[in-house]
């Protein structure tokens, strides 16, 4: 089993393998007759002459191997089908043994619903092509369909020698189009009664507020939790994108919300009533948790009645999701109008063992982190702390399911049937690892997980981007009652506005990938020092060596925003109530004080000069090259990402990343949060590590106060190590 690098490795392998195909081939001019004719081949199964194509690849490597038995590449493309719907046509119709391990190769790439829809439309087909990929760890064959301006399809189907046991097989009795509940509640069954998942991460026993019970699969009604905790189960799922829907759908699945009377919810929701008066994902969510034995379900919509104090109830998600017999992501779903139950077409033919030329083709298995990052529910932001704080997870993809606890990773139908756990050596970077990591009290790695929260968050979306904070609250307090329950009754972090103090320079070290849209802001909600002041949608870099600076230190928060709901002592002897405390007046902190070595970025006496000028290319290298300018101070500004470099006379380079590019459209603010162009010159920098400085323009209209805001970092300056050396260090206010 390949790790989560290798396998985007080899995607982005594929992506060029497909682009190579249309500017060698372009469309092929051979009839489909050519290609879907049956022969029987020598193991008396049958194949199409786009299979032939596959053999002719085989012996290639063969002829490589010979010649060099450490050979390791990849093939020319070869023509297997003028389209997946001849592909499928083949298989189906036409009975090809190896077109029907192909097609299922296909069908299983599919996360969702309208993956697999696209595959499918007629509008959207293009040529299939093979490729041959001789590697150490084992040969596969890559496959391809790259339709005209959308992303490509892709598969991989493995050749190994041996052929895979089918015991066990679901397709043994004919097709099996659904979903294997008898071996999905055997590994439940197995991870409640085996494992120490419920011991070890179960937070209390307390149940959530409201809970939907299921009377029958078509029938629900709402309950309050009842005293004693029960198993119920958590839905996380994406709500879908307004934009791209009609309103009468959006208004359904805001509809779903639990209206209140008096502050209690009505009685069509306290009464039992039909479930298909939910949104479809909710429907099969329902079936699905009366399937495995389960009585009673948890969907966020619908179980915060209207009118709840939703900060509140925000900071309590690490209990709902960390008491639940287990979350079910519904990472088929693109909406909440999107079925998760449906027919399962990869497995609509009866499996058999497929040999070419003394290879024997078998189906990979997709994984989970791949699921985990492409499907739509990793594209909402109130899903990462869904997912990072709940033990046991099953996500729900188009063709299968896949179970993930803090000891196992199991996958249904795996390789044609079995359900067997994933190899543990690439589950490292398993889902539970920040619960993992609270209960062991590494607080070193329990920061560096908080860094790959953040950068796995601020890509993500909100329907309200004040939620910017609430949509992780839960993790905020889970994360301090680990270090409170680490370090005793009184710790001496603080939560800063999606920072911690403790390791603040650390935390506010955080970039851009690339300039964002200073227009799209959200420095009213955060500070300019924080991350979550940049626009919804921002792709971060936040983990990078880091050395700290001795010169640097935290002085004080000097203005935060009180909250209502901060009415929870902070002397409380428990620690979920100082974590809530704690979380709720963090985002709302707005001005702090630091104190560090400080000095200009650019100098006084520089001259600009054009990026173009300066910037050097050769093969994949870049890098810079002055010879044009001996002797002199300059700067250059790459407007199109945000880039800044400065370079005095005799001295290396230090390249910045400013946090936005200059609008087309320049708007009338004293406030703008970015640098005006021929503003360089007034960048101040402050040191954070030995090779990392904040980057800082002063707030105009501020009197005699002076307070800086962030415009950027530069980080890893190795050319400049000594940029701040016999500077001043200053208290400085950033805002």
């Amino acid at each position: 089993m390949p790790s989560l690098a290798a396998w985007l490795a080899f995607e982005s392998r594929v992506h060029l393998l497909s682009r190579l195909v249309l500017e060698t081939f372009g469309q092929p001019t051979a009839s489909h007759n050519d290609l879907g004719q049956i022969k029987t081949n020598e193991y008396c199964q049958r194949q199409c002459n786009g299979c032939g194509e596959v053999c002719d690849l085989i012996r290639w490597g063969e002829v490589q191997r010979r010649q060099d038995s450490s050979f390791e590449g990849c093939s020319s493309p070869r023509l297997l089908h003028h389209s997946f719907l001849d592909l499928d046509y083949c298989a189906r119709v036409s009975g090809c043994d190896t077109c029907r391990t192909f097609r299922r190769a296909f069908l299983l790439e599919q996360i969702t619903g309208r993956d697999v829809e696209a595959l499918t439309n007629p509008d959207l087909q293009s040529p299939v092509y093979a490729v041959l990929s001789i590697e150490s760890s084992g040969d596969r064959l890559l496959l391809t369909s790259t339709p005209p301006q959308k992303p490509s399809f892709s598969a991989t189907v493995s050749l190994n020698h041996e052929p895979r046991h089918l015991a066990n097989d679901p397709t043994k009795r004919g097709a099996s189009l659904n979903t294997n509940f008898q071996g999905l509640r055997r590994v439940i069954q197995d991870c409640h009664c085996n494992h120490e998942c419920s011991s070890r991460y179960r937070w209390s026993r307390r149940n959530p507020t409201w809970l939907l019970e299921i009377k029958d699969s078509d029938h629900v009604r709402l309950v309050r939790g009842p005293e004693n905790l029960v198993d119920y189960v958590v839905l996380s799922y994406s709500w879908g994108d307004p934009t791209e829907m009609p309103a009468a759908e959006w208004a359904r699945i805001k509809g779903a919300g639990t209206k209140t009377k008096d502050g209690v919810p009505v009685p069509e929701r306290l009464n039992t009533f039909p479930s298909w008066h939910l949104p479809e994902t909710m429907q099969d969510a329902i079936c699905i948790t009366k399937n495995l034995g389960y009585s009673y379900l948890w969907i966020d919509n619908v179980c915060i009645p209207k009118g709840t104090n939703w900060d509140t109830e925000a900071s309590l998600m690490h209990e709902v999701y960390g008491n639940a017999a287990f979350t079910l992501v519904a990472s088929s779903s693109s909406k909440a109008t999107d079925r998760m139950i449906k027919d399962r077409l990869a497995w609509s033919h009866r499996s058999k063992a497929v040999k070419l030329r003394g290879k024997w083709l078998h189906n990979t298995q997709m994984p989970l982190d791949k699921i985990r990052l492409e499907s739509p529910v990793a594209r909402r932001s109130w899903t990462l702390q869904e997912e990072r704080l709940s033990p046991r997870i099953l996500y729900w993809t188009e063709q299968r399911w896949y179970w993930s606890c803090p000891e196992s990773q199991v996958a249904e139908l795996e390789e044609l049937g079995h359900v067997t756990p994933i190899n543990n050596n690439m589950v490292r970077r398993s889902p539970q690892l920040f619960l993992e990591l609270c209960r062991t009290g590494d607080i070193e790695k329990l920061h560096e997980e908080w860094l790959d929260i953040v950068e796995a968050y601020t890509p993500r979306d909100l329907v309200e981007p004040r939620d910017r904070f609430l949509a992780i609250a839960g993790l905020a307090v889970r994360f301090y009652s680990a270090k409170a329950e680490a370090g005793g009754s009184f710790i001496s972090d603080e939560y800063l506005a999606g920072l911690w103090k403790d390791n603040f320079a650390r935390h506010l070290a955080w970039s851009v990938t690339k300039g964002a849209n200073s227009q799209q802001n959200l420095q009213h909600i955060a500070p300019s020092w924080s991350w979550a002041s940049l626009p919804l949608r921002i792709e971060t870099n936040t983990k990078h060596a880091f050395k700290p600076s001795d010169h640097f230190k935290f002085i004080s928060v000097v203005e935060e925003k009180i909250h209502p709901a901060n009415g929870m002592p902070m002397a409380s002897p428990d620690s979920l109530s100082r974590g809530r405390a704690m979380e709720e007046r963090g985002r709302g902190v707005k001005v702090v004080d630091v104190k560090g070595r400080f000095r200009r970025f650019v100098s006084a006496n520089a001259k600009q000069v054009s990026w173009d000028a300066i910037e050097w290319r050769r093969a994949k290298s870049v890098g810079f090259n002055f010879a044009a300018f001996p002797g002199q101070d300059l700067f250059a500004r790459q407007d199109s990402d945000g880039r800044i470099v400065t370079k005095d006379a005799h001295s290396g380079e230090i390249v910045g990343q400013l946090d936005y590019c200059v609008p087309d459209e320049v708007p009338r603010s004293l406030f703008a949060p970015y640098v005006p162009c021929g503003g360089e010159k007034d960048i101040m920098c402050l040191e954070l590590g030995e090779s990392a400085m904040l980057l800082l323009i002063k707030n105009p209209a501020c009197g005699q106060q002076e307070i800086y805001r962030r415009v950027g970092v530069a980080i890893g300056y190795q050319n400049r190590k000594g940029f701040f050396y016999g500077c001043e260090t200053r208290t400085v206010r950033l805002a």
